[in-house]
């Protein structure tokens, strides 16, 4: 051997000796990081949840098909949940990791409102060439919608079939009246503040609002939402309605107590055809939280106490709508909202609570004052992250957040789902549902366009199966049902469950990719074509 191999053999020996003892130096540091890695894993959303060996192997596809959307988003910077809903919507649809989310039983909606559940497509196809049906505008552009066998005079009134004639072809008038029954637009930046966007969104709800609560037109609104929701894989339904009174053709009025009798009806009807495939529905009075003064309060109060004695299986609760920023603090109506859970009669509370982006303001406050009056569940609590007390008290009490992504995305809390709130909370294992909030309204069907957003941006890259299975329990976990019903629920759910996973392993082994599952009419079940 040559000296100057042999050097060279000395040189070489000495850098992997260099080397090993730096390894051996940095060992602590490597299993500190794994270990502190280890740790964090443990506390996300659902990691307790044991899979089978079935659910391993669809686990197993779901998160090539997770990780590969990703991993392109990643290079490419093009991530839809960091997208505007109103223009991400097509290109989410055509994911594979949604239309696996379709086909998954996600057990109950907890959040929506009465009248933008369904899709206003439908609406606008159905009900809106119905006869009898007449359009007017008022002041600041609003658009009115009623049922009416003649006119009154509150407006200048005209048919919506001859309006619709008028134009050169029903569907270009179809296309405009859609558009003033939702915020779907080419360019969200039309709506360039919150007060804009929401301004915009009332206005929708004023117009559907006056055309569905004619009685005939409200049963079939609420059967096709809740058919919407079931074809989604749904089996509980949980709405809030400020309960505007039901009207009938010749301009009479059905009270409160009758106009819920009504929604009760259908809900049994609806349940009653749909055995199979649903569980039931309930329903939260939630009126407007923008009053002028405490007496209107006081007021719903009151009907929340005779409703709940008339419909005590069917009503939920109470809850306070509106914007909350513009509507009166909780704390300014303490008395009559005390009374909720005095007497005889008890109504639970769900409220709306920290649907702001201020701290420290009074809207911000509310948090505070829901947990206070024992709110069931929380509606939004967005800016809980920013009150560690209130959301340990939430964690000792047991009270969920309702957290609904597309519906802070488009009402402008947030315009990266991935830097919502609740990423952090649902990586410390903090209870949470997700929900719909108002999807007819920005184009979503049921559940599975919110259940994509929390599980590609809210649960991050590291949450799987297990944190969608968790997503579905706690949503039959924290639902208004008795222990009893709950139980019956969740055994539902468990052999829906059970036949998805048998389905998608049987699906990937066929296939290797899911076909979306097509419904052909209101009659169908949830069985997907494939």
């Amino acid at each position: 051997m040559g000296l100057g191999v042999f050097r060279a053999l000395v040189v070489y020996a000495a850098g992997l000796f260099a080397v090993a003892q730096a390894i051996d130096e940095n060992s602590t540091y490597w299993q500190e990081r794994q270990q502190l890695l280890a740790n964090e894993q443990i506390t996300i959303m659902g990691q307790d949840q044991i899979l089978n060996a079935d659910e391993q192997a669809v686990n197993e596809y779901l998160m090539q098909r997770k990780m590969a959307e990703m991993d392109a988003s990643f290079s490419s910077l093009h991530y839809l949940p960091a997208k505007n809903f109103l223009l991400a919507r097509e290109e989410i649809e055509q994911s594979d990791v949604y239309k696996f989310l379709k086909l998954m039983p996600k057990g109950a909606a907890l959040h929506l409102h009465d009248t933008a559940m369904a899709t206003v497509s439908w609406v606008v196809s159905e009900i809106s060439y119905w006869d009898n049906l007449y359009m007017c505008f008022v002041e600041g552009d609003q658009l009115l919608l009623k049922f009416m066998a003649t006119p009154d005079t509150v407006c200048n009134w005209t048919l919506v079939s001859d309006k619709r004639a008028s134009y050169p072809s029903p569907k270009e008038f179809d296309r405009e009246l859609q558009s003033r029954l939702s915020i779907v637009l080419n360019d969200p930046q039309e709506l360039p503040d919150i007060n804009a966007v929401w301004k915009a969104f009332e206005s929708t709800l004023i117009a559907m609002t006056g055309m569905v609560m004619y009685r005939p037109a409200w049963e079939a609104y609420l059967s096709r939402a809740l058919l919407e929701f079931m074809e989604d894989n749904v089996l509980h339904v949980e709405f809030r309605g400020t309960l505007p009174r039901l009207y009938e053709l010749d301009g009479s009025e059905l009270t409160e107590e009758e106009s819920l009798k009504v929604y009760q009806k259908v809900s049994e009807k609806f349940l009653t055809d749909h055995r199979a495939t649903y569980f039931g529905t309930r329903y939260i009075y939630a009126p407007l939280r923008r009053v002028d003064n405490i007496t209107t309060i006081w007021s719903y109060v009151q009907l929340a106490k005779r409703l709940q004695q008339e419909c005590p299986n069917y009503l939920a609760g109470f809850d306070l709508v509106g914007q909350e920023d513009l509507g009166l603090p909780l704390k300014d109506i303490l008395d009559p909202l005390l009374t909720l859970s005095e007497g005889d009669v008890k109504v639970p509370a769900f409220y709306h609570a920290g649907e702001t982006t201020w701290m420290g303001m009074s809207t911000d406050e509310n948090l505070i004052d829901a947990l206070l009056l024992n709110a069931t569940r929380i509606g939004h609590g967005y800016a809980i992250t920013k009150h560690p007390k209130a959301k340990k008290l939430a964690l000792e009490k047991g009270v969920p957040l309702e957290i609904c992504p597309i519906s802070n995305q488009v009402l402008m809390l947030i315009s990266d789902l991935r830097n919502h709130p609740a990423a952090g909370l649902i990586s410390e294992g903090f209870p949470v549902v997700v929900s719909a909030d108002d999807p007819g309204t920005w184009g979503a069907v049921g559940l599975s366009h919110d259940f994509y957003e929390a599980f590609m941006a809210l649960g991050g890259a590291k949450a799987d199966l297990r944190f969608l299975k968790q997503l579905a329990i706690n949503s039959i976990k924290y639902s208004s049902l008795d222990n009893d019903s709950k139980e019956e629920l969740m055994k539902m759910w468990q052999q829906e469950w059970d036949v998805f996973i048998e389905e998608m392993k049987r699906l990937i082994n066929a296939r290797g990719k899911l076909i979306t599952p097509t419904f052909v009419s209101v009659n169908t079940t949830s069985e997907p074509v494939v």
